[in-house]
């Protein structure tokens, strides 16, 4: 009978000086971009490490695709295609570093995203409701801002006085940072900008430019998870579904600019898209046109029984 060969341990971790798995994800989630990115991976990471029925350097493809199946039980596709992302990030971020052997999230395929896109997509009746609905001057203007820069809500919440931009022709631009600290410059539309920038005056630069007046806190920065309920209050008014939240308004910014003729790459510039072929999909969201059009109407037409 052959003896069971145990795999070496890596001799050298030259490239991380983390020496457990905890360490080893505290340096994933240092490399990454927002805070709320990093809260969202630690979650996800810290039950992956949890489950695993064992260390992470002795992990099997099977191992992996146990704890996995454990934290997405009961979960949509959408959500379990995130978790799993999230733990093949942090696989792949340890056999980079040497700090495992190989790679055991290469062989796991996440499940397949939803292609529920236009069921996310706000009529431009249901936006303006919504916004001139929000009630009070700032949640008119968050609300405004998002559908007309189509930000995302964690940018929208990091944004200060001093990244609203007057340019002094006419039109005003926002400093947004994004995904991985990426920065962008998104033009505001001509109206909404004057109002944006009359709503700055006389606020210092590093004020929060949107910002929340707790009564048991005092005033504070808006949190994205303010934004949600805002906008779902609002919904609930106007009879807007109550899965609405701050991304549908991005969602609605990119359909609506494109269906009004806007430039695909003008669009992809704004939302801070790498890949022009993720803004694409919005163009196959809401087709404008059947080829079914052009077939003859006359063979399915219902003729009366004589």
């Amino acid at each position: 009978m052959n003896a069971l060969v145990s795999l070496p341990q890596p001799q050298s971790l030259a490239a991380t000086k983390a020496d457990s798995d905890q360490k080893l994800l505290a340096s994933w989630l240092d490399s990454l971009g927002s805070p709320h990115t990093r809260r969202a991976y630690n979650a996800t990471g810290s039950r992956f490490l949890a489950i695993l029925a064992c260390p992470l350097r002795s992990a099997t493809v099977e191992d992996v695709r146990d704890a996995l199946n454990i934290i997405n039980e009961g979960r949509s596709a959408a959500t379990s295609r995130q978790h799993t992302l999230r733990v093949k990030s942090l696989l792949s971020y340890a056999h980079k570093l040497g700090y495992t052997l190989f790679n055991a999230g290469a062989a796991i395929k996440p499940p397949k995203e939803a292609r529920g896109l236009a069921k996310r997509i706000l009529v431009e009746m249901d936006v303006r409701d919504l916004i001139r609905g929000a009630g009070g001057s700032r949640n008119y203007l968050l609300l405004a801002v998002l559908y007309g820069t189509g930000v995302r809500v964690s940018e929208l919440v990091s944004l200060n006085v001093g990244d609203v931009i007057d340019q002094g022709n006419g039109r005003v631009q926002l400093h947004v940072v994004g995904k991985g600290g990426k920065e962008r410059e998104v033009l505001l539309p001509t109206t909404l900008g004057a109002i944006v920038l009359a709503a700055c005056q006389g606020r210092p630069s590093d004020s929060p430019l949107f910002i929340s007046n707790s009564r048991r806190y005092g005033p504070k920065r808006l949190s994205a998870r303010a934004v949600n309920y805002i906008i779902k209050k609002v919904a609930a008014k106007f009879n807007v579904t109550p899965k609405v939240s701050a991304h549908w308004f991005r969602h609605a910014h990119a359909s609506h600019s494109l269906d009004r003729g806007a430039p695909l790459s003008v669009v992809a510039a704004t939302l801070g898209h790498d890949n022009i072929s993720t803004t694409s999909a919005y163009l196959h969201a809401k087709p404008g046109a059947a080829s079914g059009d052009a077939l003859d109407a006359e063979v399915w037409k219902i003729t009366p029984e004589p």
